[in-house]
């Protein structure tokens, strides 16, 4: 028996599920299960040429794994956030810092994204993590890549990939040496710590919802009234939400997303969890 609005009864019902469990654990996440196949058809729509990207609907999601283009596999992402990891974080009793990694030297131009992008921030947080344990820390931490856009004031633009990452176990002044971002030498006068701001029990939530965002976004730089710049976040124009798209297309959704120092390992449950195990842990 269909829905009103044609969606078969079961599906509407599995809709209805997931955005209470997600609006309950994640209430500042923008999740909306009823959006979500609507925006997989424009996706599919304006790559055509990669269909196989994207998983179709909600009951083909466990026939494999697919890219970081499909909005059906963020969702997994958000519901093996809320009812798996997030328990874990809360009985661990580490103190958490939300990081940012940024490096100007790992912006690309506009018609040179591609999966490769991500490269160079892997291996800054390899080679943190690495420091740390040599340092003694035994560090608990979830990386989550993006891409963005960032525009300047004089207009010009790139795609700039950069990581946030959520890591217990570490004091903050050895965050910010671990991540700590060599600035180019016209810029190391105004060299700006590794932001590592701690993340208390109660904001735990927050932060896993932020990692798991998908969005096309810019970056764009103003004047504020004092003479000093800023930026704000805008929508991507079109032209560069096909590159971005196209990029995220080529990227397993596996490789966006990359967890560190769990007694249990949480990267493999991730890869082969079947979305009907992780609803029957729903509560």
């Amino acid at each position: 028996m269909a829905s009103p609005k044609g969606i078969p009864k079961h599906l509407r019902n599995l809709e209805n599920r997931l955005n209470e469990t997600i609006s309950e654990v994640f209430p500042r996440a923008e999740f909306n299960a009823h959006r979500i196949p609507g925006q997989q058809r424009r996706r599919i729509a304006l790559l055509p040429e990669h269909s196989q990207a994207f998983h179709r609907d909600w009951n083909r999601l466990d026939d494999r794994r697919r890219s970081a283009a499909c909005c059906f596999e963020w969702a997994r992402l958000q519901i093996f956030m809320a009812v798996h990891v997030l328990p874990i974080l809360r009985r661990s009793k580490l103190d958490f810092h939300h990081v940012t990694v940024v490096d100007k030297r790992w912006r690309i131009a506009p018609g040179s994204a591609d999966g490769q992008c991500f490269d160079r921030p892997r291996r800054k947080v390899r080679g943190a993590i690495e420091l740390l344990r040599r340092e003694g820390y035994s560090p608990v931490h979830i990386a989550a890549y993006e891409l963005s856009g960032d525009r300047s004031l004089k207009g010009d633009y790139s795609f700039e990939p950069h990581v946030h990452l959520l890591i217990g176990g570490v004091p903050k002044a050895a965050l910010q040496i671990a991540f700590d971002v060599r600035q180019p030498r016209s810029e190391r006068g105004r060299h700006k710590p590794v932001r590592a701001p701690q993340i208390g029990e109660s904001q735990l939530q927050n932060i896993l919802s932020y990692l798991t965002k998908m969005k096309a976004q810019d970056r764009v730089e103003y004047l504020r009234s004092n003479g000093k710049t800023n930026r704000i976040s805008n929508r991507m124009a079109p032209a560069e939400e096909v590159e971005w798209l196209r990029c995220m297309a080529t990227v397993p959704i596996t490789h966006m997303i990359q967890f560190g120092g769990f007694a249990e390992p949480i990267t493999s449950r991730f890869a082969h969890r079947e979305m009907a195990t992780m609803l029957g842990e729903m509560k």
